[in-house]
Protein backbone atom coordinates (compact mmCIF):
# COMPACT_ATOMS: atom_id res chain seq x y z
CA UNK A 1 0.00 0.00 0.00
CA UNK A 2 1.39 3.66 -0.95
CA UNK A 3 2.27 5.85 1.99
CA UNK A 4 -0.24 8.38 1.53
CA UNK A 5 -3.17 5.34 1.14
CA UNK A 6 -1.76 4.16 4.38
CA UNK A 7 -1.71 7.08 6.12
CA UNK A 8 -5.48 7.90 4.87
CA UNK A 9 -6.71 5.13 6.79
CA UNK A 10 -4.92 5.70 10.10
CA UNK A 11 -6.02 8.86 9.68
CA UNK A 12 -9.98 7.64 9.30
CA UNK A 13 -9.37 4.87 12.33
CA UNK A 14 -8.61 8.01 14.42
CA UNK A 15 -10.78 10.43 13.50
CA UNK A 16 -8.34 12.88 12.07
CA UNK A 17 -9.68 15.48 9.49
CA UNK A 18 -7.86 17.41 6.80
CA UNK A 19 -10.01 20.70 6.68
CA UNK A 20 -10.10 22.17 2.95
CA UNK A 21 -12.06 25.31 1.71
CA UNK A 22 -13.40 25.79 -1.84
CA UNK A 23 -13.97 27.96 -4.35
CA UNK A 24 -17.10 27.22 -6.48
CA UNK A 25 -19.80 24.74 -6.10
CA UNK A 26 -21.21 24.19 -9.56
CA UNK A 27 -20.79 21.06 -11.49
CA UNK A 28 -17.34 19.99 -10.08
CA UNK A 29 -17.14 20.95 -6.95
CA UNK A 30 -20.70 19.55 -5.86
CA UNK A 31 -19.42 15.89 -6.91
CA UNK A 32 -16.70 17.04 -4.17
CA UNK A 33 -18.15 18.51 -1.55
CA UNK A 34 -20.20 14.76 -1.46
CA UNK A 35 -17.14 12.37 -2.21
CA UNK A 36 -15.27 14.54 1.11
CA UNK A 37 -17.58 14.38 3.41
CA UNK A 38 -17.96 10.22 2.83
CA UNK A 39 -14.74 9.99 2.90
CA UNK A 40 -14.43 10.62 6.81
CA UNK A 41 -10.84 12.17 6.22
CA UNK A 42 -11.38 15.22 3.89
CA UNK A 43 -13.64 18.21 5.17
CA UNK A 44 -14.79 20.26 3.21
CA UNK A 45 -15.37 23.01 6.13
CA UNK A 46 -16.04 25.83 3.98
CA UNK A 47 -17.11 26.99 0.71
CA UNK A 48 -17.54 30.15 -1.04
CA UNK A 49 -19.63 30.99 -4.02
CA UNK A 50 -20.91 33.41 -5.06
CA UNK A 51 -24.38 31.96 -5.81
CA UNK A 52 -24.56 31.23 -1.85
CA UNK A 53 -27.49 28.81 -2.85
CA UNK A 54 -25.63 25.97 -4.46
CA UNK A 55 -22.67 26.03 -1.88
CA UNK A 56 -25.88 24.99 0.54
CA UNK A 57 -27.13 22.45 -2.27
CA UNK A 58 -23.68 21.26 -2.40
CA UNK A 59 -23.57 20.35 1.10
CA UNK A 60 -27.17 19.22 1.69
CA UNK A 61 -26.79 16.63 -1.24
CA UNK A 62 -24.02 15.33 0.88
CA UNK A 63 -26.29 14.41 3.81
CA UNK A 64 -25.78 17.41 6.13
CA UNK A 65 -28.29 18.63 7.57
CA UNK A 66 -29.63 22.70 6.89
CA UNK A 67 -29.08 23.84 11.12
CA UNK A 68 -25.60 22.51 10.57
CA UNK A 69 -24.74 24.91 7.37
CA UNK A 70 -23.98 28.30 8.88
CA UNK A 71 -23.27 31.61 6.86
CA UNK A 72 -20.56 33.81 7.87
CA UNK A 73 -18.99 37.28 6.99
CA UNK A 74 -15.83 36.98 9.11
CA UNK A 75 -12.87 33.52 9.78
CA UNK A 76 -13.39 34.09 13.28
CA UNK A 77 -16.85 32.50 13.18
CA UNK A 78 -15.25 28.76 12.34
CA UNK A 79 -15.23 27.50 15.96
CA UNK A 80 -17.44 24.62 16.03
CA UNK A 81 -15.30 22.29 13.63
CA UNK A 82 -18.18 19.92 13.14
CA UNK A 83 -20.46 22.35 11.51
CA UNK A 84 -20.29 23.75 7.50
CA UNK A 85 -19.62 27.30 6.56
CA UNK A 86 -20.42 29.26 3.77
CA UNK A 87 -19.66 32.44 2.49
CA UNK A 88 -19.84 34.90 -0.42
CA UNK A 89 -16.56 36.92 0.53
CA UNK A 90 -13.70 34.58 -1.38
CA UNK A 91 -10.90 35.81 0.96
CA UNK A 92 -12.32 33.84 4.27
CA UNK A 93 -10.86 30.95 2.39
CA UNK A 94 -7.57 31.46 2.80
CA UNK A 95 -8.20 33.68 6.51
CA UNK A 96 -9.15 30.98 9.09
CA UNK A 97 -6.12 29.24 11.14
CA UNK A 98 -8.32 25.69 10.29
CA UNK A 99 -8.18 25.63 6.94
CA UNK A 100 -5.16 23.29 5.40
CA UNK A 101 -6.05 23.27 1.48
CA UNK A 102 -7.59 25.75 -0.47
CA UNK A 103 -9.21 24.17 -3.22
CA UNK A 104 -10.40 26.65 -6.67
CA UNK A 105 -12.76 24.34 -8.14
CA UNK A 106 -14.23 27.23 -10.71
CA UNK A 107 -11.94 27.72 -14.50
CA UNK A 108 -12.31 31.69 -13.90
CA UNK A 109 -8.60 32.98 -14.23
CA UNK A 110 -9.38 36.74 -12.91
CA UNK A 111 -10.65 35.09 -9.78
CA UNK A 112 -8.63 31.91 -9.50
CA UNK A 113 -5.67 33.87 -9.74
CA UNK A 114 -6.58 36.09 -7.12
CA UNK A 115 -7.16 33.46 -4.87
CA UNK A 116 -4.28 31.16 -5.65
CA UNK A 117 -1.98 34.36 -4.83
CA UNK A 118 -3.74 35.52 -1.89
CA UNK A 119 -4.28 31.73 -0.12
CA UNK A 120 -0.02 31.22 -0.96
CA UNK A 121 0.60 34.38 0.61
CA UNK A 122 -1.29 34.03 3.92
CA UNK A 123 0.71 30.10 3.60
CA UNK A 124 -2.01 28.24 2.92
CA UNK A 125 -1.42 25.46 0.45
CA UNK A 126 -3.04 25.39 -2.99
CA UNK A 127 -4.98 22.43 -5.04
CA UNK A 128 -6.02 24.02 -8.49
CA UNK A 129 -8.79 22.72 -11.39
CA UNK A 130 -8.39 26.26 -12.58
CA UNK A 131 -5.81 25.33 -15.48
CA UNK A 132 -7.22 28.52 -17.35
CA UNK A 133 -5.11 30.80 -14.55
CA UNK A 134 -2.52 28.09 -14.34
CA UNK A 135 -1.40 28.11 -18.02
CA UNK A 136 -0.82 32.09 -17.20
CA UNK A 137 0.59 33.01 -14.30
CA UNK A 138 1.06 29.38 -12.72
CA UNK A 139 4.99 29.38 -12.84
CA UNK A 140 4.49 32.65 -10.25
CA UNK A 141 2.53 30.41 -7.92
CA UNK A 142 5.00 27.13 -8.10
CA UNK A 143 7.78 29.82 -7.34
CA UNK A 144 6.00 31.14 -4.13
CA UNK A 145 4.98 27.72 -2.97
CA UNK A 146 8.63 26.60 -3.10
CA UNK A 147 9.77 29.54 -1.19
CA UNK A 148 7.39 28.98 1.06
CA UNK A 149 7.71 25.47 2.00
CA UNK A 150 4.09 25.12 0.67
CA UNK A 151 2.69 23.04 -2.27
CA UNK A 152 0.96 24.63 -5.05
CA UNK A 153 -0.47 21.88 -7.60
CA UNK A 154 -3.47 21.15 -10.09
CA UNK A 155 -5.29 18.02 -9.79
CA UNK A 156 -4.99 14.21 -10.46
CA UNK A 157 -7.88 12.82 -13.01
CA UNK A 158 -8.11 15.94 -14.69
CA UNK A 159 -6.06 14.87 -18.67
CA UNK A 160 -2.84 17.04 -17.54
CA UNK A 161 -2.14 15.07 -14.17
CA UNK A 162 -3.24 12.22 -15.99
CA UNK A 163 -0.88 12.30 -18.79
CA UNK A 164 2.19 13.61 -16.22
CA UNK A 165 1.65 10.22 -14.07
CA UNK A 166 1.70 7.88 -17.32
CA UNK A 167 4.70 10.04 -18.42
CA UNK A 168 6.58 9.48 -14.84
CA UNK A 169 5.96 6.37 -14.90
CA UNK A 170 7.56 5.63 -18.63
CA UNK A 171 10.62 7.57 -17.78
CA UNK A 172 10.90 5.77 -14.47
CA UNK A 173 10.93 2.63 -16.48
CA UNK A 174 13.69 3.83 -18.33
CA UNK A 175 11.83 4.24 -22.20
CA UNK A 176 12.00 7.63 -24.41
CA UNK A 177 8.99 8.93 -24.56
CA UNK A 178 8.22 10.70 -27.75
CA UNK A 179 4.78 12.39 -27.35
CA UNK A 180 2.09 12.87 -25.28
CA UNK A 181 -1.61 13.25 -25.06
CA UNK A 182 -4.90 12.96 -24.66
CA UNK A 183 -8.48 12.67 -26.71
CA UNK A 184 -10.93 14.58 -27.59
CA UNK A 185 -14.41 13.44 -27.82
CA UNK A 186 -15.56 16.28 -30.37
CA UNK A 187 -14.34 17.71 -33.62
CA UNK A 188 -13.81 21.14 -32.67
CA UNK A 189 -15.92 23.85 -33.98
CA UNK A 190 -13.73 27.23 -33.78
CA UNK A 191 -17.68 29.00 -34.08
CA UNK A 192 -19.38 27.75 -31.09
CA UNK A 193 -20.84 29.43 -28.40
CA UNK A 194 -23.00 29.23 -25.47
CA UNK A 195 -26.07 29.74 -28.41
CA UNK A 196 -24.97 26.73 -30.23
CA UNK A 197 -24.49 24.76 -27.18
CA UNK A 198 -27.63 25.68 -25.09
CA UNK A 199 -29.55 22.80 -25.56
CA UNK A 200 -26.53 20.02 -25.24
CA UNK A 201 -25.28 21.91 -21.79
CA UNK A 202 -28.68 21.69 -20.83
CA UNK A 203 -28.83 17.78 -21.03
CA UNK A 204 -25.63 17.55 -19.59
CA UNK A 205 -26.35 19.70 -16.59
CA UNK A 206 -23.37 21.96 -16.47
CA UNK A 207 -22.85 25.44 -17.94
CA UNK A 208 -23.09 26.74 -21.86
CA UNK A 209 -20.28 28.42 -21.34
CA UNK A 210 -18.25 25.78 -19.78
CA UNK A 211 -19.56 23.65 -22.91
CA UNK A 212 -18.79 25.83 -25.64
CA UNK A 213 -15.00 26.11 -24.58
CA UNK A 214 -14.77 22.23 -24.94
CA UNK A 215 -16.31 22.31 -28.56
CA UNK A 216 -14.61 25.66 -29.31
CA UNK A 217 -11.38 23.88 -28.65
CA UNK A 218 -10.31 26.34 -25.73
CA UNK A 219 -10.66 23.52 -22.79
CA UNK A 220 -8.33 21.02 -25.20
CA UNK A 221 -5.61 23.92 -26.18
CA UNK A 222 -5.01 24.61 -22.16
CA UNK A 223 -4.88 21.29 -21.35
CA UNK A 224 -2.08 20.91 -23.85
CA UNK A 225 -0.34 23.90 -22.51
CA UNK A 226 -0.47 22.44 -19.09
CA UNK A 227 0.84 19.28 -20.13
CA UNK A 228 3.82 21.40 -21.57
CA UNK A 229 4.41 23.42 -18.72
CA UNK A 230 4.90 20.02 -17.05
CA UNK A 231 7.28 18.11 -19.42
CA UNK A 232 8.84 20.63 -21.46
CA UNK A 233 6.82 19.01 -24.56
CA UNK A 234 5.65 21.51 -26.95
CA UNK A 235 3.02 21.62 -29.86
CA UNK A 236 4.62 20.24 -33.04
CA UNK A 237 2.67 22.86 -35.18
CA UNK A 238 0.17 26.28 -33.86
CA UNK A 239 -3.02 24.07 -31.50
CA UNK A 240 -1.52 20.34 -32.49
CA UNK A 241 -2.43 18.35 -35.46
CA UNK A 242 -5.33 16.80 -33.69
CA UNK A 243 -5.67 13.85 -36.15
CA UNK A 244 -8.06 10.96 -35.92
CA UNK A 245 -7.28 7.95 -34.90
CA UNK A 246 -7.88 4.63 -32.65
CA UNK A 247 -5.48 3.42 -30.29
CA UNK A 248 -4.63 0.62 -32.46
CA UNK A 249 -2.85 2.91 -34.75
CA UNK A 250 -1.72 5.72 -32.82
CA UNK A 251 1.66 4.66 -32.86
CA UNK A 252 2.11 4.61 -36.97
CA UNK A 253 -0.07 7.84 -37.29
CA UNK A 254 1.40 10.15 -34.50
CA UNK A 255 5.14 10.16 -35.50
CA UNK A 256 7.93 11.22 -37.42
CA UNK A 257 6.89 12.65 -41.31
CA UNK A 258 10.18 10.48 -42.49
CA UNK A 259 8.39 7.57 -40.40
CA UNK A 260 4.98 8.13 -42.50
CA UNK A 261 3.44 10.27 -39.75
CA UNK A 262 2.68 13.48 -39.23
CA UNK A 263 5.19 14.90 -36.65
CA UNK A 264 7.77 17.08 -37.67
CA UNK A 265 9.86 16.55 -34.40
CA UNK A 266 9.35 14.33 -30.97
CA UNK A 267 8.98 16.09 -27.82
CA UNK A 268 5.35 16.95 -28.32
CA UNK A 269 2.13 17.28 -27.32
CA UNK A 270 -1.44 16.63 -29.27
CA UNK A 271 -4.80 15.91 -29.02
CA UNK A 272 -6.33 12.89 -30.78
CA UNK A 273 -10.20 12.49 -32.03
CA UNK A 274 -11.32 9.02 -31.31
CA UNK A 275 -9.70 7.95 -28.33
CA UNK A 276 -11.49 10.06 -25.35
CA UNK A 277 -11.86 10.04 -22.64
CA UNK A 278 -8.43 8.52 -22.38
CA UNK A 279 -4.73 10.02 -22.03
CA UNK A 280 -1.71 8.42 -23.57
CA UNK A 281 1.61 8.66 -23.77
CA UNK A 282 4.27 7.66 -27.06
CA UNK A 283 6.98 5.82 -26.15
CA UNK A 284 10.46 3.71 -27.90
CA UNK A 285 13.21 1.48 -25.88
CA UNK A 286 16.54 1.70 -27.46
CA UNK A 287 17.35 -1.47 -25.35
CA UNK A 288 16.88 -4.89 -27.64
CA UNK A 289 15.82 -7.09 -24.80
CA UNK A 290 12.85 -4.19 -23.47
CA UNK A 291 11.53 -3.50 -26.85
CA UNK A 292 11.29 -7.72 -27.80
CA UNK A 293 9.28 -7.72 -24.34
CA UNK A 294 6.82 -4.96 -25.36
CA UNK A 295 6.23 -6.78 -28.20
CA UNK A 296 5.77 -10.33 -26.95
CA UNK A 297 3.38 -8.63 -24.53
CA UNK A 298 1.32 -7.47 -27.65
CA UNK A 299 1.91 -3.46 -26.96
CA UNK A 300 2.51 -3.18 -30.97
CA UNK A 301 4.64 -3.86 -33.31
CA UNK A 302 7.38 -1.05 -32.72
CA UNK A 303 9.70 0.17 -32.62
CA UNK A 304 7.00 2.74 -31.08
CA UNK A 305 4.47 1.92 -28.47
CA UNK A 306 1.26 3.60 -26.71
CA UNK A 307 0.91 3.54 -23.29
CA UNK A 308 -2.96 4.45 -22.84
CA UNK A 309 -4.83 5.39 -19.56
CA UNK A 310 -8.68 4.93 -21.04
CA UNK A 311 -10.17 7.28 -18.32
CA UNK A 312 -9.86 10.07 -16.11
CA UNK A 313 -12.22 10.96 -13.53
CA UNK A 314 -12.07 14.55 -12.79
CA UNK A 315 -12.95 15.85 -9.55
CA UNK A 316 -12.97 12.38 -8.17
CA UNK A 317 -9.33 12.04 -8.01
CA UNK A 318 -8.27 14.88 -6.18
CA UNK A 319 -9.03 13.21 -3.04
CA UNK A 320 -5.38 11.72 -4.28
CA UNK A 321 -4.02 14.98 -4.52
CA UNK A 322 -5.03 15.99 -1.65
CA UNK A 323 -3.37 12.88 0.43
CA UNK A 324 -0.37 12.91 -2.08
CA UNK A 325 0.20 16.68 -1.06
CA UNK A 326 -0.54 16.32 2.72
CA UNK A 327 1.53 13.13 3.13
CA UNK A 328 4.06 12.97 1.06
CA UNK A 329 4.39 16.99 0.26
CA UNK A 330 3.86 16.00 -3.80
CA UNK A 331 2.21 17.80 -6.39
CA UNK A 332 -0.03 16.04 -8.79
CA UNK A 333 1.45 18.66 -11.47
CA UNK A 334 2.83 22.05 -11.88
CA UNK A 335 5.29 24.26 -13.90
CA UNK A 336 8.70 23.15 -14.03
CA UNK A 337 9.90 26.26 -15.00
CA UNK A 338 9.72 29.94 -14.55
CA UNK A 339 9.36 30.94 -17.59
CA UNK A 340 6.59 28.83 -19.31
CA UNK A 341 6.99 26.41 -22.54
CA UNK A 342 3.63 26.93 -24.03
CA UNK A 343 1.21 29.86 -24.14
CA UNK A 344 -2.90 29.47 -25.25
CA UNK A 345 -3.75 33.29 -26.99
CA UNK A 346 -6.46 34.47 -28.32
CA UNK A 347 -7.95 34.30 -31.58
CA UNK A 348 -11.43 36.19 -33.03
CA UNK A 349 -14.28 34.29 -33.41
CA UNK A 350 -15.74 36.64 -36.07
CA UNK A 351 -15.24 40.24 -37.56
CA UNK A 352 -15.51 42.17 -34.94
CA UNK A 353 -15.13 45.97 -35.23
CA UNK A 354 -12.94 49.22 -33.44
CA UNK A 355 -14.63 49.77 -30.02
CA UNK A 356 -16.40 46.17 -29.36
CA UNK A 357 -15.74 44.52 -25.92
CA UNK A 358 -14.47 40.81 -25.92
CA UNK A 359 -15.97 38.73 -23.28
CA UNK A 360 -14.93 35.63 -21.76
CA UNK A 361 -13.77 31.91 -22.43
CA UNK A 362 -16.33 29.72 -24.08
CA UNK A 363 -18.13 33.03 -24.92
CA UNK A 364 -19.00 34.93 -28.27
CA UNK A 365 -15.63 36.34 -29.16
CA UNK A 366 -12.47 34.20 -29.15
CA UNK A 367 -10.74 31.29 -28.56
CA UNK A 368 -7.61 30.06 -27.42
CA UNK A 369 -4.96 27.86 -29.41
CA UNK A 370 -2.03 26.78 -27.72
CA UNK A 371 1.59 27.99 -29.22
CA UNK A 372 4.90 28.34 -28.33
CA UNK A 373 5.71 30.86 -25.15
CA UNK A 374 8.22 32.05 -27.58
CA UNK A 375 6.20 32.69 -30.64
CA UNK A 376 3.74 34.27 -27.99
CA UNK A 377 5.84 36.99 -27.02
CA UNK A 378 7.40 37.65 -30.50
CA UNK A 379 3.93 38.19 -31.61
CA UNK A 380 3.03 40.07 -28.67
CA UNK A 381 0.01 37.86 -28.63
CA UNK A 382 -2.79 38.42 -25.68
CA UNK A 383 -3.10 35.33 -23.65
CA UNK A 384 -6.86 34.49 -23.24
CA UNK A 385 -6.66 34.08 -19.51
CA UNK A 386 -6.05 37.85 -19.16
CA UNK A 387 -9.70 38.85 -21.12
CA UNK A 388 -12.30 39.83 -19.27
CA UNK A 389 -15.55 41.40 -20.28
CA UNK A 390 -14.33 45.23 -20.36
CA UNK A 391 -11.74 44.51 -23.18
CA UNK A 392 -11.97 46.66 -25.82
CA UNK A 393 -10.74 46.68 -29.39
CA UNK A 394 -8.77 49.23 -30.32
CA UNK A 395 -9.10 48.38 -33.80
CA UNK A 396 -11.00 46.11 -36.43
CA UNK A 397 -10.35 42.12 -35.97
CA UNK A 398 -11.04 39.45 -38.67
CA UNK A 399 -12.05 35.99 -37.89
CA UNK A 400 -9.35 33.92 -37.44
CA UNK A 401 -6.92 36.69 -36.72
CA UNK A 402 -4.64 36.78 -33.73
CA UNK A 403 -5.34 39.52 -31.20
CA UNK A 404 -2.30 40.85 -29.58
CA UNK A 405 -1.98 43.56 -26.99
CA UNK A 406 -1.88 46.40 -29.76
CA UNK A 407 -5.49 45.15 -30.82
CA UNK A 408 -7.13 45.61 -27.43
CA UNK A 409 -7.38 47.79 -24.63
CA UNK A 410 -7.59 45.30 -21.65
CA UNK A 411 -8.00 46.03 -17.50
CA UNK A 412 -4.09 46.44 -16.23
CA UNK A 413 -5.30 46.34 -12.68
CA UNK A 414 -6.23 42.54 -12.56
CA UNK A 415 -4.03 40.53 -10.63
CA UNK A 416 -3.78 37.82 -13.30
CA UNK A 417 -2.36 41.04 -16.16
CA UNK A 418 0.00 42.30 -13.29
CA UNK A 419 1.70 38.78 -12.79
CA UNK A 420 1.26 38.07 -16.44
CA UNK A 421 3.30 41.40 -17.25
CA UNK A 422 6.00 39.92 -14.62
CA UNK A 423 6.72 36.47 -16.55
CA UNK A 424 6.73 38.29 -20.01
CA UNK A 425 9.29 40.79 -18.48
CA UNK A 426 11.68 38.10 -16.87
CA UNK A 427 11.46 36.48 -20.58
CA UNK A 428 12.82 40.11 -21.91
CA UNK A 429 15.42 39.93 -19.32
CA UNK A 430 16.54 36.40 -20.42
CA UNK A 431 16.99 37.03 -23.38
CA UNK A 432 19.29 40.17 -23.24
Amino acid sequence: MINYQKKFYEYKEKGKKINVSLLGAGFMGKALVSQYIQSGVLNPLLISSRHIEDAIDAYLAAGIAREDIIKITSADEISDLNKYYICEDKELLYKSEHIDYVIDATGEPIVGTEISYNALMNGKNVITFNLESDVCVGTVFSKIAEEKGLIYTGIDGDEPGTVLELYNEAKIMGFDVLAIGKGKNNVVDLEANPDTVSESAKEKGIKKEMLASFVDGTKTMVEMATMSNATGFRVDVDGGHGIKSDIKSLDKKLCLKSEGGVLNSYGIVDYVNGIAPGVFVIVKSDLKKIDHLMRFLKMGEGPNYVLYRPYHLTSIETINTVLKAHFDKLEAIKPISEIPYSDVVAIAKKDMKKGEKLDYIGGYTFYGKCIDFEKSREKNLVPISVINEGAVLSRDIKKGENIDYNSVELDSETLVYKLRKEIEAKYEASRR
